[in-house]
């Protein structure tokens, strides 16, 4: 067994799910450090939301503040994505953390090439083990009566939305969070042993393409979000002890009464994530544009170095060959939760456990980091192709692995690949199907397993350096927008001038 990587027989065992690399063996049931008795005796709820700062007091089109969120490289984007969603949400978090007041605006423009008769947004608290309480909801200051499935709210518009033209949605909610850390979605939303992980915790706006709004419950062995690229401002009035680790940059702090209120520019983006412990210390190392931080207590500081070390070698990799980094920041902070690890836009967040094996630690932060690229980058419909950012995270794993540690460590991590498949005995299953046709452990041996040998052998038949120029030109193609996997091969044919659809039918079709 390598000392290198993990052995075989424990990366066979992983379960990975929804952009999620899972730990070794059947999920393990999270660490739960129950409240005090001091924190349950002086719960203080949360403070009202101000709706006369910021970020409502910020013209819709005024992207200045996202300068600072985004490299030299990529500031021309601000010229670009005129109709892309713009949310200014603000939250107030109570003591403990597992209450939250928000308030959201945003305005939402129909890209479409059809008339809206209605917005959907995920609401996806109430299904990952707490509840989302919606108070008040009005479009272009007029009250309308919302329509309410699990996990999803459906706003009917009075006048339907023509393309092009915008609607202002006002959404006043309640939060609350679970408050030993959930059993839904491993966990990734909760309050647990001193951690605030905030996932999905805000009303957000579905994707809507010639399938019609993508509203369908989400299987949960796969990353429940489809969102396009958005511009998130978002306030966050927490207790002062709490430090913070978000998406985005932080761009204006005041402190006052034993209250913080941190302002993040957010953009663009498919999410915005919300980390907090009193525990965490921040390590950071600056290359070039880019701060990593490191957020961890202090018995982990060490690993919680190792992974910024990681962060900036994978960065650096994934810059060169496929796109630059696009923003100043990134962010590594642990949780409690059963899953290896978990992205977000410029943050991923790693399982506390995966601190305690360095090797593992390793392959966690560069997978998470390859969805910088395929899935924030380069969007995809996550329910229905979720091979085109998880095989993608797969493959670019094993990429790194070869450039950072050379043909013997890339062999190696190659063989846990090939151990994932093998839990399913090789089936030759399509890897482009949508996640409810998997089973969970076939999801994982398929989509995690199959699925990097495939772009193994799409490398192996258009050749190294058309392959490279490929995955270069990809993702340049459809950053910040959303890719299929039919765009994903019409840019390979066109790239190597070659007819790929018999390697397709083999791999990917059903």
């Amino acid at each position: 067994m390598s000392k290198r990587l993990l052995p075989v027989f424990l990366i066979a065992s992983l379960l990975l799910s929804c952009n999620i690399l899972v730990l070794p063996f059947a999920p393990p049931t999270p660490t739960r450090t129950p409240l005090s008795p001091a924190a349950t005796t002086t719960s203080v709820p949360p403070p009202p939301v101000s709706l006369t700062g910021a970020p409502f007091n910020i013209s819709w089109d005024d992207r200045s503040l996202f300068r600072q969120n985004l490299t030299n490289s990529a500031q021309s984007i601000l010229d670009g994505l005129p109709g892309a969603s713009i949310y200014h949400i603000a939250f107030s978090i109570g003591e403990p953390p597992t209450r939250l007041n928000g308030v959201e605006d945003v305005r939402y423009t129909n890209q479409e090439t059809v008339t809206l008769t209605e917005v959907d947004f995920a609401i996806f608290s109430e299904i990952l083990g707490g509840s989302i309480l919606i108070k008040n909801v009005t479009l272009d200051n007029q009250t309308v009566k919302v329509i309410h499935q699990t996990g999803l709210m459906r706003l009917p518009l009075t006048t339907p939305l023509l393309p092009g033209d915008s609607v202002i949605i006002h959404v006043i909610f309640e939060v609350t969070v679970p408050a030993q850390g959930g059993d839904f979605y491993y966990g990734i939303f909760g309050y647990n042993d001193g951690i605030l992980s905030l996932a999905h915790a805000y009303p957000t706006i579905l994707v809507y393409n010639e399938q019609g709004w993508n509203n369908q419950m989400p299987d949960l062995d796969g990353d429940p979000l489809f969102s396009d690229a958005s511009f998130y401002l978002v306030s966050v009035d927490a207790p002062e002890d709490l430090v913070l680790a978000a998406s985005g940059k932080e761009v204006d702090r005041t402190e006052a009464a034993g209250r913080q209120q941190v302002l993040y520019a957010d953009g663009p983006a498919r999410d915005f994530y919300l980390a907090a412990s009193s525990s965490f210390i921040k390590q950071s190392e600056t290359t070039g544009e880019h701060t990593i931080n490191s957020y961890a207590p202090a018995s982990l500081s060490q690993s919680a170095l190792s992974a910024l070390k990681t962060a900036a070698s994978a960065i650096a990799d994934f810059s060169n060959r496929y796109a630059p980094y696009p923003y100043t920041e990134f962010d590594i902070v642990p949780i409690i939760t059963s899953a290896g690890g978990v992205e977000f836009p410029g943050l991923t967040s790693i399982a506390k456990d995966v601190y305690n094996e360095p090797d593992f630690l390793e392959i966690v932060v560069t997978h998470e980091i390859g969805h910088q690229w395929f899935y924030n980058l380069v969007g995809n419909a996550t329910q229905d192709q979720p091979w085109l950012d998880e095989s993608m995270a797969e493959f670019v794993t094993w990429q790194y692995y070869l450039d950072r540690h050379g043909t013997q460590a890339a062999q190696s991590y190659r063989d846990e690949m090939q151990a994932t498949w093998d839990t399913l005995n090789d089936e030759n299953i399509p890897i482009g199907l949508p996640v409810s046709s998997y089973t969970s452990d076939g999801y994982v041996a398929i989509v995690y397993g199959r699925g990097p040998f495939f772009l193994l052998a799409l490398r192996d038949q258009m050749g190294q350096e058309t392959f490279d120029r490929f995955l270069a030109d990809y993702t340049l193609r459809y950053e910040w927008s959303i890719a299929t996997t039919t765009d994903f091969k019409q840019t390979a044919e066109q790239t190597c001038a070659c007819d790929l659809t018999p390697l397709f039918d083999e791999w990917v079709n059903p």
